[in-house]
């Protein structure tokens, strides 16, 4: 896998995911990723809790911050994603049901993930939570295209609000330009996020509700979301 991010991030645009046809011996089958979309509910359980873990990030981060421009812009992001925890959880009790009960059956594979991309490192934690928000905001949106619910279009619009995210991205900038000597082990940090990321998003692949997760189709589904990690990267002047 990383050897695949590594190829794609020498490219200097990203390339469309396009749903394609074996009808020549020679094309490889291209899917999108909304074909691997689960039901509603589960989604909506997946997206709150994560929502609420990236909250909960950003919240301690605050106590971290060394200044009270940093702490402005954490507190901006940690209400964000709160604000999304809540419009999503307030979706779950709007169909009948308890959201702590139905995030619960996620805890584990997302907890674990969590441990495992946990830092004492103040920057390296700052930088979890841009890259991460990011890619798993980029994920889950793209994934609600193929919710089969009226809900779709709001899900996606709440996944795609970027608010504070600008901030933070400014913040690391600002930080990696006093310090530069920070920047290559963020590089390295922000390599091993990635790659992470991706193996719990391959886990939710698994729980699609109308397309069987077959392994070797999933990499290609994930190029656009690299490419915009890449991206995020870049702009920060660190080597993906």
């Amino acid at each position: 896998m990383f050897e695949w991010i590594k190829r794609l991030g020498k490219k200097s645009t990203a390339p469309a995911r396009k749903l394609g046809s074996r009808e020549d011996a020679d094309d490889t089958l291209r899917v999108e990723l909304s074909e691997f979309a689960p039901s509603i509910t589960p989604f909506l359980g997946l997206t709150a809790y994560l929502q609420l873990e990236l909250y909960e990030a950003s919240a301690r981060a605050v106590a971290g911050a060394p200044n009270l421009q940093s702490k402005d812009v954490l507190a901006r992001v940690a209400g964000v994603s709160l604000t999304k925890h809540q419009r999503l959880a307030d979706e779950i009790r709007r169909r009948g049901h308890e959201p702590h009960l139905v995030m619960e059956s996620f805890t584990p594979v997302i907890d674990r993930y969590i441990e495992r991309i946990d830092t004492s490192d103040w920057h390296q934690y700052i930088l979890s939570i841009y890259l991460v928000g990011g890619l798993f905001d980029g994920f889950f949106a793209s994934l609600a295209e193929g919710v089969r619910d009226g809900y779709r279009s709001e899900a996606i619009s709440i996944l795609n609000d970027t608010t504070g995210r600008d901030g933070l991205r400014d913040l690391l900038a600002a930080e990696i330009a006093a310090n530069p000597s920070i920047a290559n082990r963020l590089a390295l940090w922000g390599r091993r996020l990635v790659g992470d990321t991706l193996l719990i998003s391959r886990h939710v692949l698994t729980l699609s509700d109308g397309r069987a997760f077959v392994e070797s189709e999933v990499e290609p589904v994930f190029t656009e979301l690299i490419a915009d990690h890449i991206r995020r990267m870049d702009g920060l002047g660190l080597t993906a």
